[in-house]
């Protein structure tokens, strides 16, 4: 069959698109957008097509994972220090595909145009393969990485974790309201901004420090993310094209941006810049390419036609690029114990790598990973916890450590609301919650959940233990000689406080530096 008959079958399927006269059209998912009935079609696929396609694709994956790479030992030579952040990372864009998959099937329900609706099934059908591609993965390197404890518990500890479960107030906007805003979300702001960061971008880290599984995984995860990024682009032009929808679409837009960068940007860069072995280039070089230039300068300005633009807080976001990040590290390591992957401490090269690429950052956290080299014998019983004065709160919106832009410049405001207080860490996070307050009614921190708990009670309680029923998970370093058991963590007696009971309301408190060892 040539191109053109093809092109006639795929309309003729469409026409196969009607309502049963004697039941009502319903849906589960209703949604406040008016779409037209006719729109151009984004994907223009045959299930033929499009499943030969991807049966391709999945046989060069699993085949090279299982054969070439399992037999030559591939992952067990990777960089201990870049397969540990894995451990983190892997659970978190295995959630984003799942909840992309729940996203495109609400759309499918949702939306009454025959056009957008194949597309949305197609990308379905892609996320359901992505999901189980990222798990594949995960189980993969728990089998195979020099270290696995961790891989096997990460989509259970991810939602107990302090900084993984922040995936949940983005990654979950993808489906938790109007599937339309959960289309922008997704499609608009999350993989047509944020894609090519992770799956192009991490993929060269990966390949870089000798990890050649996750590369044959990403790359086949993103050659159908244009297609997705098609998806967006044809649903926004949908919207655009009747004038009732535009003033929700900018709000919308503003808010998705605002949620997804809050998360992606401070995650994203800790996995890039914090876990290389060999080292390229730096997340803000990348944002600056992939985000800035080709989403913002390209993508969002050919969208000013149909009334869209730039979204509210992107100066605000633009301007946290360069330090966020590092911030979120130095929080991560300094609660190494509740953690699920080994942390390896900073060495005199990636400092001078650091400072060329941020000039300024050793006289900001230079102090506090060479004080986080020396706190990792288990023997002297320190945690690099205690190096704070006054550990930052965490914001009741992106659920993030309130550290934004800079810990020694924090934008964080403390407010009191419905009988509790909260932090927020930027203006982009207070204007969300002022928005919808009741989203937030009975969201908890991490510090609110698990308020009086020890250390190592919690530990026990949420299995960061490894299989010899002693040792952690978590470790502040990759020397294998050097382990802390649960019982050192026990002795060091050190209790989960809630940082926000101690601030006052209606303030902007200033967070302290961490201190330093002589």
């Amino acid at each position: 069959m040539d191109s053109n008959e093809f092109i006639k079958a795929h309309d003729r399927v469409k026409d196969f698109e009607w309502d049963f006269s004697y039941e009502p059209k319903t849906t589960r998912y209703p949604q406040n957008y008016k779409i037209p009935k006719k729109t151009s079609d984004p994907f223009r696929h045959l299930v033929r097509d499009y499943c030969k396609m991807e049966r391709d694709k999945d046989d060069r994956q699993y085949g090279a994972m299982s054969d070439v790479m399992a037999r030559a030992k591939m992952p067990a030579k990777a960089s201990e220090r870049w397969t540990e952040i894995l451990k983190m990372a892997l659970p978190v864009t295995t959630y984003a595909e799942y909840a992309a998959m729940k996203c495109t099937g609400q759309l499918v329900d949702s939306v009454d145009n025959a056009e957008l609706r194949q597309g949305y099934l197609a990308q379905m059908m892609d996320e359901v393969r992505h999901t189980n591609q990222e798990a594949h993965l995960i189980r993969y390197l728990a089998k195979h990485a020099r270290d696995p404890e961790g891989f096997d518990r990460g989509f259970k500890i991810r939602g107990q974790n302090m900084i993984t479960r922040a995936a949940r107030p983005a990654l979950d906007a993808f489906f938790a309201s109007d599937p339309i805003e959960g289309a922008i979300n997704l499609q608009v702001v999350a993989e047509t901004a944020y894609t090519n960061p992770i799956f192009v971008t991490l993929t060269e880290v990966a390949a870089a420090n000798g990890d050649e599984a996750t590369p044959t995984t990403f790359l086949s995860v993103q050659s159908d993310e244009a297609r997705h990024m098609a998806n967006g682009y044809a649903t926004l032009a949908a919207i655009a094209s009747v004038p009732d929808n535009l003033p929700r679409l900018q709000r919308d837009f503003d808010n998705a941006f605002w949620r997804q960068h809050s998360f992606l940007d401070s995650f994203i860069g800790s996995v890039y810049d914090y876990f290389q072995q060999n080292r390229g280039g730096s997340y803000h070089e990348a944002w600056t390419e992939w985000v800035g230039n080709d989403w913002a300068g390209s993508y969002i300005e050919r969208l000013k036609p149909f009334g869209v633009e730039l979204p509210r807080g992107w100066e605000e976001a633009k301007a946290r690029i360069p330090w966020g990040h590092h911030n979120i590290v130095m929080m991560l390591a300094a609660t190494w114990p509740v953690q699920f992957c080994r942390i390896d401490p900073l060495t005199p090269r990636d400092f001078e790598w650091f400072e060329k690429k941020y000039p300024g950052w050793y006289a900001l956290y230079g102090g506090f990973w060479e004080a986080y080299a020396k706190m990792g014998d288990p023997k002297d019983g320190q945690i690099p916890l205690t190096l704070f004065p006054q550990v930052p709160p965490i914001c009741r919106v992106c659920q993030m450590p309130c550290v934004f832009p800079r810990f020694d410049q924090s934008t964080v405001r403390i407010r009191e609301a419905d009988g509790r207080k909260h932090a927020f860490c930027s203006d982009g996070c207070e204007h969300l919650y002022a928005l919808e307050p009741h989203r937030y009614a009975k969201a908890w921190t991490w510090f609110e959940q698990y308020e009086g708990y020890e250390l190592s009670q919690f530990v026990r309680e949420c299995g960061l233990i490894r299989a010899d029923g002693k040792t952690l998970i978590g470790q502040p370093s990759l020397n294998w000689d050097k382990m802390w058991t649960v019982d050192d963590i026990a002795r060091t007696k050190i209790e989960i406080e809630n940082p926000l009971s101690k601030l006052p309301a209606d303030g902007a408190p200033r967070l302290l530096a961490p201190r330093t060892l002589q």
